[in-house]
């Protein structure tokens, strides 16, 4: 009898997976399409095209065979979302490397490596000479980091699956769980309203700044989807025009922004909303810290005049901790301080609800108020009835320990990829620190660690980080221990 149930809850998650990746697959298929439409501008490229037409067609066919029977699905449990979720993503990398393969000539490690950093906005990545590439390549790097960025979930939300329990269910599997309308599905239509305009407007004002329009696009992509990937090997600092660092650090700074504050924003058309909401606020404390610390380390060292070490630590320090992966110069010669002060910002992160990584800002608010609330309960007499209030969020006991059990399975992960790189490479703890973070908070700084020289080893374990650190590790988790039930077990 227990092994008819297994069987039967084992065929019915397979059924219920297999059907939800389907139809995610079919989104997956139209992302490889849209890159053709660039043929039309550059017909030198169109040879190019039948690296993402095939996949892209074969992608749709395999998704609607999957999802034929979606209508049938009544309910998704957290679990069954969670392992479409994390496969999805996982399976969204694997597909996604044969124009790398075909047009770059990359290994398969390295065109994985690609496309794990791209999906998931990381922006860490293997390709050198980026000037040198077709655009069309160029243009699917950033089309992947702004898709990954708001979630193909998310994505798949607005045009596939239908509204009820599955797409709630997905939404919260993809660690989201902000709801600005009482409706999930039109949730991700308003969030995809917004980072489309706000994706318009940064491209306008890089074009009317100097940028030419493929840059201009390639750029506000990957600085509001918070992934950093540039047309360029010196990324912003290619540029070296503060007008153009002006306005990517307002595009990150959006894109480590909730989504409920832009839709206030734009809604109450008030400033106030958005200064006033505690991530907001506590990015913007961090921020005040952090930033004259690195400015004065960089002065110091003797490394920049006061005005340029402002500059930089600006730029950089929001990089950081929007998680966004854009620099300015190369971070390998900073200071020891400035990498720590630096990883320190990409640990926090940014918003949750937002494009960002990282822990995120409200769950390392919560985390120090918490303190507090321990201290009071201490002093206070006993029965003494204490709010768990952060800004407008008010949490339960649960959500405490879930969020304190989040942030020490992040540094157990974080730790554990530093000290793989210390002992596989001989990376001094400072380095292996950063690049670690910078993985697993989806960042896309570098110190100089992430090449294509890397032992495949390494490769994995930063592809791994990436991965686990979008989905923000439990459904991962959950996915690897779902198939491991799934598979047979001896004697049976």
């Amino acid at each position: 009898m227990p092994k008819l149930r297994r069987f039967i809850n084992v065929s019915e998650d397979i059924f219920v997976i297999r059907n939800l990746i389907g139809a995610i697959l079919q989104g997956i298929g139209l992302a490889y399409l849209v890159p053709v439409l660039l043929a039309w501008f550059y017909p030198e490229e169109i040879k190019f095209v039948i690296y993402f037409a095939i996949p892209g067609a074969a992608s749709i066919l395999l998704g609607s065979l999957l999802s034929r029977h979606i209508e049938h699905i009544e309910d998704v449990n957290l679990r069954q979302a969670m392992m479409a979720s994390a496969f999805i993503w996982l399976f969204a990398s694997l597909l996604s490397v044969i124009p790398f393969m075909a047009i770059a000539k990359m290994s398969f490690i390295d065109s994985l490596f690609e496309t794990m950093s791209a999906w998931t906005g990381t922006g860490l990545t293997m390709m050198s000479h980026l000037e040198s590439y077709p655009k069309i390549l160029l243009f699917w790097r950033a089309w992947m980091q702004w898709l990954g960025g708001i979630g193909i979930v998310l994505v798949a939300l607005t045009v596939l699956i239908r509204p009820g329990v599955a797409a709630a269910r997905l939404y919260r599997a993809e660690a989201r769980t902000e709801r600005i309308l009482p409706n999930f599905v039109n949730t991700a239509k308003i969030i995809v309203q917004i980072y489309t305009g706000l994706t318009i407007l940064g491209a306008y004002l890089y074009y009317i700044n100097g940028m030419s329009l493929f840059d201009a696009f390639i750029h506000s992509m990957t600085g509001l989807g918070t992934g950093g990937m540039s047309s360029h090997d010196l990324s912003i600092g290619y540029f070296n025009s503060l007008a153009i660092e002006t306005i990517t650090v307002f595009l990150m700074i959006m894109g480590a922004t909730n989504f409920t504050v832009h839709y206030k924003l734009f809604k109450n058309r008030s400033i106030r909303s958005f200064f006033m909401d505690i991530q907001v606020k506590t990015m913007l404390y961090l921020l005040g810290i952090t930033i004259p610390l690195i400015a004065l380390s960089l002065v110091s060292f003797g490394h920049f005049n006061p005005i340029r070490a402002l500059r930089e630590s600006i730029f950089h320090a929001v990089s950081a901790i929007s998680c966004t992966g854009f620099s300015i110069s190369n971070l390998g010669n900073y200071p020891e301080a400035d990498k720590v002060l630096l990883t320190l910002l990409m640990i926090v992160g940014g918003g949750a609800g937002s494009t960002a990584g990282g822990i995120k800002l409200i769950r390392i608010a919560l985390t120090f108020e918490s303190l507090k609330w321990t201290i009071q309960q201490a002093i206070l007499p006993k029965g003494a009835v204490i709010r768990r209030k952060v800004g407008e969020y008010e949490f339960s006991e649960d959500e405490i320990q879930e969020v304190l059990g989040f942030t020490m399975t992040y540094f157990a992960f974080l730790l554990f990829g530093t000290m793989y790189m210390m002992l596989r490479i001989g990376a001094r703890f400072a380095d292996a620190l950063f690049e670690s973070a910078s993985a697993i908070g989806n960042v896309g700084l570098s110190v100089g660690i992430t090449s294509p020289l890397l032992p495949p080893d390494i490769k994995i374990l930063l592809i791994t980080l990436m991965w686990v650190g979008r989905l923000e590790i439990f459904p991962t988790i959950v996915f690897i221990v779902g198939v491991l039930m799934m598979l047979p077990r001896r004697g049976e």
